[in-house]
């Protein structure tokens, strides 16, 4: 199966579903067709994962988000048909740049698996890889739902936030975990709290809310998941369907028209289906850069990896091997284009110094910005040292062939311009009086000829120095020959001036080298510091999101009278104020201190 896209409509589409992750004796494998799918994706993903009890209509709501009747299997037997995570890609009409990934995961529960540990593998993963994360309710939220959620009070217990823990692994949860969305399926209560009509959200918010009462094991449980909820993920939405239709007809419900379906249904339907397809929650890693199908691939192998390994995938570990591969692949990208572009040069037959210097500067510009195109915000800099060391290391080998057949060609030239005069010079015919003059003049016009052949030639200049430095003990001979010490001193005179110019020139030249090569250089930094900036603005505003969730719940709380979790929701909020003002101090000199070599030779180049 592939992805296509219509380049008219800028439009993607999959055929159909395909299983991600399958669950074999209680081990997760992933699909190799369905990660090379997604590594054909390069558009950022908004990434929705469901879950809820086997057979409760969660791949029918899947494919109502599809926008496709015909796509997850959906049954209407008491046997689950969804097994491991299924996947679908699907376009975004009101977003063309973005990608709807939809996570269909096998149910809560099911009699089949006995497994509560693979359920729980499945879910942590879900909440892993998704933007939104919805859970497919019956009825109300009551004690039975929340009881179907445990696995959420025990994500500290299966993700860890850092290899080195400082019992603080929880508190960064809110940076990247995903939106949550709670659906009530088959709803039978009025919205009606105390009497006042309340909003679904309003209604989710309330069940959230701390109980007083903790006389069970259970409801101690059951305050700790709302608790969980409420301080890990960063929003929360709430959506209720009535039942769709008459009980003997659900059967036919994937092949029924909205005009036999409830009013109240198909709106709500349409509500929700409006909310994820135009609310921009695309999925980030934590620092707030955007995951492509390509990374969503490298994350999901780095997270079900350890899991097999039966390591606790670790968030740090998992977004540091993704920003590894992905900016080794954008050097390895950059670092293409430019080999074939200086290998179309080198094989122009136009090879001269100038336009050398010229491609280079030119490609290695393109280069970097493909580079910063695919690369993700590294703070070592490493990548950028080795696309630059493996483009100059290309660039003087290209300028050292250069060199070699410029010097054999300046060579021959200067050879063919200056054979009569070097005759002369061996056969004494400058001996005669008025030599001096005479070789002077031969000797103008034959090095005038000479730099206008050779004008463009890389060693045009080094090869006339090196034949006059040369020639210098036969004029010194020639001279010893000529009483006229007048006569001498002018044509030694002319001789220093005429090296005297030529090493100008070769001084001008490479001044003209360094020059182009600082503004390429200027041009180069100038993308870097876009890109840090770019990053530091992401990494920044989501840390601002979540300091804003962590002080908006300590607020519930002290309103709620739980003065316990409000001084918790400060603390979180203490921390993640921390780690936002040590970003806000993170400046683009201290990256080029801190970074590779290469940049901070850049930055003293370009002050």
């Amino acid at each position: 199966m592939s992805v296509t896209r219509d380049p008219a409509a800028n439009k993607m589409e999959m055929e159909k579903p395909l299983q991600l992750v399958c669950n074999k004796d209680g081990k997760l494998q992933l699909n190799p067709e369905a990660l090379k799918v997604l590594q054909s994706i390069e558009d950022p993903m908004v990434v929705v994962a469901v879950i809820g009890a086997a057979r409760t209509g969660k791949s029918y709501l899947m494919n109502c988000l599809a926008g496709d009747k015909k796509g997850f299997s959906v049954s209407s037997t008491v046997q689950s048909h969804t097994k491991g995570i299924w996947m679908w890609c699907r376009s975004l009409p009101q977003r063309p740049n973005e990608v709807l990934l939809l996570l269909d995961t096998e149910g809560l529960g099911d009699p089949e698996k006995g497994d509560s540990h693979n359920d729980n593998s499945i879910y942590s993963l879900a909440i892993l890889l998704s933007s939104v994360f919805i859970y497919n309710g019956q009825k109300n939220i009551d004690q039975k739902s929340l009881q179907d959620l445990h696995f959420v009070t025990e994500l500290s217990k299966r993700i860890l936030m850092k290899s080195q823990t400082d019992g603080c692994n929880s508190w960064d949860y809110v940076r990247f975990f995903p939106e949550f969305v709670w659906v009530i399926r088959d709803l039978t209560l009025e919205m009606n709290i105390n009497g006042k009509d309340v909003t679904l959200n309003e209604y989710l918010e309330h069940s959230l809310k701390l109980k007083d009462s903790e006389v069970s094991e259970q409801d101690k449980k059951n305050n700790e998941l709302r608790r969980c909820i409420r301080d890990n993920f960063p929003s929360r939405r709430c959506f209720a369907f009535p039942t769709p239709a008459f009980r003997k007809k659900l059967k036919q419900l994937q092949e029924m028209e909205d005009k036999d379906l409830d009013e109240d249904f198909v709106t709500e339907r349409q509500n929700l289906m409006d909310y994820i397809h135009t609310h921009k929650k695309v999925k980030r890693v934590v620092g707030g850069q955007l995951v492509t199908g390509r990374r969503f691939v490298e994350l999901t192998k780095a997270y079900v990896g350890m899991m097999e390994d039966g390591v606790l995938p670790c968030v740090e570990s998992c977004v540091a091997r993704l920003v590894e591969v992905e900016n080794q692949a954008a050097v390895d990208e950059a670092l293409k284009f430019f080999d074939t572009e200086m290998k179309k040069f080198s094989e122009s037959g136009s090879l001269t110094m100038s336009k050398l210097i010229e491609n280079y500067n030119a490609r290695s510009i393109e280069a970097f910005n493909i580079f910063h195109k695919r690369s993700m915000n590294d703070n070592s800099g490493k990548h950028i040292q080795q696309l630059e060391e493996t483009m100059n290391s290309t660039y003087k080998s290209l300028m050292a062939k250069i060199k070699e057949k410029s010097q054999e060609q300046c060579k021959a030239l200067l050879a063919k311009e200056m054979s009569s005069i070097k005759e002369n010079l061996a056969s004494g015919h400058y001996q005669s009086p008025g030599g001096f003059q005479k070789l002077k003049a031969e000797l103008d016009k034959a090095i005038e000829q000479y730099e206008e052949k050779t004008k463009n030639e890389m060693e045009g200049w080094a090869v006339l120095t090196h034949f006059l430095e040369e020639e210098k003990p036969r004029l010194y001979q020639v001279q010893k020959m000529h009483s006229g010490m007048m006569e001498e001193q002018m044509c030694v005179s002319a001789f220093e001036e005429e090296l005297s110019r030529v090493n100008h020139e070769k001084e001008k030249m490479e001044q003209e080298r360094k020059a182009a090569e600082e503004q390429r250089i200027k041009k180069i930094m100038e993308q870097i510091r876009e890109r840090f900036e770019e990053g530091k603005e992401c990494s920044m505003e989501e840390l601002k999101e979540a300091m804003e969730h962590a002080r908006s719940e300590m607020e519930k709380y002290k309103a709620e009278g739980r003065m316990e979790h409000a001084e918790r929701a400060q603390q979180i909020y203490d921390y993640l104020g921390k780690k936002y003002e040590e970003a806000s101090k993170w400046s683009f000199m201290k990256f080029i201190r801190e970074s590779a070599a290469e940049l901070r030779l850049w930055w003293e180049i370009t002050g």
